[in-house]
């Protein structure tokens, strides 16, 4: 208990020390031309990276409802983020209702498409039903963060050091529509693991 109000008080005074120093590149002009709501879609490992990148969107972010959720919304604090928590997978209707209803609201969101639990780098469906649902496109996002280091959790948290760059790979665009079969979508999950592949054999 101790621990992890340490960990409350702490996040956002290391965020706020670290963010300074990071070299960010700018929103890629690719993304700002798409029309209509996005969903950014990351490996769970990458949260961070992604996040710091994505700030200058203000997308709403899918954040597990466990302790270490409630401190990354501590972190990064509501001026540029939504945060919406929950899960997209079992149990998870709920979140996912809050997310389309985020989307049809002409929102951003971000999500870890193997969140928030793993298996790590296995693509769960909640991405597909989101662009199925209401026509948003999925960009998928694939950072490198160097220096940095990896955490020993299940997802391999990828945690930036001081003075570390950023650098970030966009994946093929994706956009469903209310009629996209179970075959294409497998189609499209395919592209996705083999777009994190290099990240997720790691």
């Amino acid at each position: 208990m101790l621990a992890q109000k340490m960990k409350l008080l702490l996040a956002p005074l290391a965020l706020k020390i670290l963010r300074p120093t990071l070299k960010i590149p700018p929103l890629c002009t690719s993304i700002s031309k798409i029309e209509g709501p996005i969903i950014f879609a990351g490996l769970h490992r990458d949260l961070i990276g992604s996040i710091l990148y994505l700030k200058p969107a203000r997308p709403w972010l899918l954040v597990s409802g466990s302790d270490d959720g409630l401190i990354l919304v501590r972190a990064l604090g509501d001026r540029d983020f939504g945060f919406i928590r929950g899960a997209t997978g079992e149990n998870g209707g709920r979140a996912l209702v809050r997310l389309r209803r985020t989307l049809e609201a002409g929102n951003h969101i971000g999500l870890a498409v193997d969140g928030p639990k793993g298996p790590f780098g296995v693509i769960h469906s909640g991405v597909f039903q989101l662009a199925k649902m209401t026509g948003a496109t999925i960009v998928p996002l694939l950072p490198t963060v160097k220096p940095s280091v990896v955490l020993g959790t299940w997802d391999r948290t990828v945690v930036p050091l001081l003075f570390s760059e950023i650098s970030l790979k966009i994946g093929p665009l994706m956009t469903l529509h209310p009629n996209t079969s179970e075959k294409e979508i497998q189609s499209l999950r395919h592209q996705l693991h083999s777009f994190f592949q290099p990240v997720s054999e790691v």
